[in-house]
């Protein structure tokens, strides 16, 4: 087992698509194909499935454990790599980022266009997952960084302040509460909501605000994904709180209207980057969290 190959594994994993597999180590999309039969025949698996989709792939369950126990292996070479050369201060290479949706569809993407702008020879790849996946990939090393709400202490795992979000109502522009520009939480008492799911930590927050505050709401319905709960919410299915900067679009469109907790009751949640502990960071790596992180007080 070579590990050049592997690396042309893990990136077809990561990227989805033979060309940019293929670019990733400048070899020929028949080059990837090539190697990757090659470490099939080797061990008697098929590692992948094509998709639907043109130049999509599927991991198999044999799949899955090459690259689960490939990805960790390729980051310690890496890192060695790094250590050797005497930690180069070239900015270059891909900068593996794991991110919760919330997150990664608003609020990072206005930091990170100007850090690509100014490292061109960066490459950021970047995955939505859900939150408990992503101290996974952090810890195993399968991503660089990982980005999530409500940040926990995890050992092995070191926290960097991103950003705080301001907790919001949301509601349709039908709803009587529209006509609202601030509200107590108090005056939620009884009204459906639309919730996140159980396991997710925002969820978690939200339970304990409302609870702190002596109000039960009639939970309707509860989705994993941020943009369920704002599609479901905008056609009138009942209310939310969400982090008013996943929200400004759909408010300066229309199509939700954003109504500000009262000054008591305000609440914020914290996000936070994690990156595994005593690691040595490429260049890279410590220009993205640099560039993306909340300055520190």
């Amino acid at each position: 087992m070579e590990l050049h190959v592997l690396k042309v594994f893990c990136d077809l994993v990561e990227s989805g698509s033979f060309t940019q597999a293929a670019e990733n180590n400048y070899v020929s999309q028949s080059a990837v194909s090539q190697q990757i039969r090659s470490l099939e025949r080797e061990y008697g698996q098929i590692f992948l499935e094509r998709g639907r989709g043109k130049g999509k792939v599927i991991l198999t369950e044999a799949g899955s454990i090459l690259y689960n126990g490939s990805r960790p292996v390729l980051a310690e070479i890496e890192e060695l790599e790094s250590r050797l050369r005497g930690l180069s201060e070239e900015i270059a290479g891909t900068v593996r980022v794991a991110t919760v949706y919330s997150v990664g569809l608003h609020a990072l993407p206005g930091r990170l266009k100007p850090f690509l702008a100014m490292h061109p020879s960066v490459n950021v790849h970047l995955e939505y997952s859900q939150t408990e996946k992503v101290y996974l990939d952090v810890i195993n090393s399968a991503v660089d960084v990982g980005i999530v709400a409500c940040p926990s202490d995890r050992a092995g795992i070191d926290v960097v302040p991103f950003g705080v979000d301001e907790m919001v109502l949301v509601c349709a522009s039908e709803n009587p509460y529209a006509l609202r520009e601030t509200i107590a939480l108090s005056e939620l008492a009884d009204a459906p909501f639309v919730a996140f799911s159980n396991d997710i930590p925002t969820r978690r927050l939200i339970d304990s605000r409302l609870a702190s505050a002596g109000v039960h709401v009639r939970i309707v319905m509860s989705f994993d994904n941020i943009e369920t709960i704002k599609n479901v919410v905008e056609i009138g299915s009942g209310v939310t709180i969400l982090p008013e900067s996943s929200v400004r679009q759909e408010a300066r469109e229309g199509n939700l209207k954003v109504i500000r907790l009262s000054e008591s009751d305000q609440f914020t949640r914290d996000v936070g980057l994690l990156l595994k502990s005593n690691r040595t960071r490429r260049a890279s790596v410590r220009a993205f969290v640099e560039a993306v992180s909340s300055p520190q007080s």
